[in-house]
């Protein structure tokens, strides 16, 4: 094949630098870390199985429960449609049950009459309060919240927003008051944010994660931290140091869970690494260099195997023994990875963190994976796909808001109420 012209004329170095840098920006899209999206590799399709669709042959189905009626509704004819003769008793009765919404709702548009008084004891102008009346505009609590549970979990952009409420309840809106609504919900949610903030900063044990996110076209980061009853979210221009020790303090005491990012160790003492990170690239490393490293891959496994076999009912005795002997297993490892040239990346990820892949033996109540971080992460990383944010307004809206969400949804409670709650108070 013959070279393209512009390539006729450069030097020998010139070609070889054209060549590292393809090579570089190969790398970027195969590797461990490629998101499946962005994977230009071509795998073979699955072959047909041949099984019919649907459940299996003995599998026992479930029904959806009938609810208990709230309306009821007879019907009656007294004369044939047919030939107009009148009709008798019904040979029989047959009863059925039909679900449906009701039809659009007009607003509820209450005036308020707010008098003002002024008390001759202590010299203050009194002003009494309503549930339903909000500090600022003229949208009740009812409508701010569900707008923003819009918004944030059913991921509607704002346009969407608008055409829903008119058609569901003929409000005229534009999308720029949606944006103004859900800042007024951040404004009352932010004593809730302080609160979650402060709760994983008193926490001992924390799972985190980052991901990019564009603002205003500009790389920033979006940080995620998951106690057992707390999730936070930041987003910073930074990726490194400043957003771990904004959210956990710099003097944090509990174990966090986390990949191997290396701004988590210069923050953390202790650390338990994710081993679903580890086996995912292990794995690739097996399918570019075969045969050995596929020999490493099994052996992670196996020790993956008996980390999970220990539980918090496990004695001491029996954590220590498990301990000391993964530790031995890895290290016989690493030295084999560091034999091989396409291995020895891998021995230093292993060997820079070696006691940090075993922390969850000595504590078994924190997971060896990072997986809690990551489905926090999920669904802010859909929403990014659907609506952008412009401004640090935007920015500081998404994270109030979805921290507040995301921790009532860990703890089981209604959103909707929570929200109607804390807007009337």
């Amino acid at each position: 094949m013959e070279a393209p012209n512009e390539l006729k004329d450069l030097s020998r170095e010139e070609l070889i630098e054209i060549i590292l840098e393809l090579k570089k920006r190969l790398l970027a899209y195969e590797n461990a870390h490629t998101p499946p999206s962005q994977d230009k590799r071509k795998y073979p399709k699955r072959e047909k199985t041949g099984n019919k669709v649907g459940a299996l042959k003995g599998h026992e189905g479930t029904t959806r429960p009938i609810p208990r009626p709230n309306r009821f509704e007879a019907l009656e004819l007294r004369e044939c449609p047919h030939c107009n003769k009148q009709l008798g008793r019904p040979r029989s009765i047959q009863k059925k049950i039909i679900e449906d919404i009701p039809e659009p709702q007009p607003l509820i548009i209450t005036e308020f009459t707010i008098p003002h008084y002024f008390c001759n004891n202590c010299k203050k102008e009194i002003v009494p309060e309503h549930p339903n009346l909000p500090d600022e505009g003229r949208f009740g609590p009812n409508l701010q919240a569900e707008i923003t549970l819009m918004k944030y979990e059913d991921r509607l952009p704002h346009r969407k927003i608008v055409n829903t409420l008119n058609r569901r309840y003929e409000l005229s809106i534009v999308p720029a008051t949606v944006l103004d609504i859900t800042e007024r919900v951040s404004d009352k949610l932010q004593g809730v944010y302080e609160r979650i903030k402060e709760e994983v900063r008193n926490s001992m044990q924390v799972n985190a994660d980052e991901t990019g996110q564009k603002v205003q076209g500009k790389n920033f980061w979006l940080w995620t931290f998951v106690t057992l009853t707390s999730v936070l979210f930041l987003i910073r221009k930074s990726r490194g140091q400043e957003s771990i020790l904004e959210a956990l303090g710099k003097n944090y005491k509990g174990i966090l869970t986390c990949d191997g990012w290396t701004s988590y160790p210069k923050c953390v003492k202790q650390l338990q690494r994710c081993w679903a990170h580890l086996l995912r690239e292990v794995k690739w490393y097996k399918e570019k260099y075969g045969k050995q490293a596929g020999i490493v891959y099994n052996a992670l496994c196996n020790i993956f195997s008996r980390i999970k076999k220990i539980t918090v009912d496990t004695i001491q005795s029996v954590k220590t023994r498990t301990y000391n002997l993964c530790i031995k297993e890895m290290k016989k490892w690493i030295r084999v990875c560091k034999h091989y040239t396409g291995l020895k990346d891998l021995a230093v990820k292993l060997e820079n963190g070696l006691e940090h892949w075993f922390t969850c033996i000595l504590h078994p109540e924190i997971e060896p994976t990072n997986n809690k971080a990551e489905r926090a992460l999920r669904e802010s990383v859909i929403q990014r796909k659907i609506s952008l944010l412009w401004n640090e307004k935007g920015v500081r809206i998404k994270e109030c808001v979805m921290s507040v969400l995301a921790t009532w949804n860990l703890r089981n409670l209604n959103t909707f109420s929570m929200l109607r709650e804390t807007l009337s108070s």
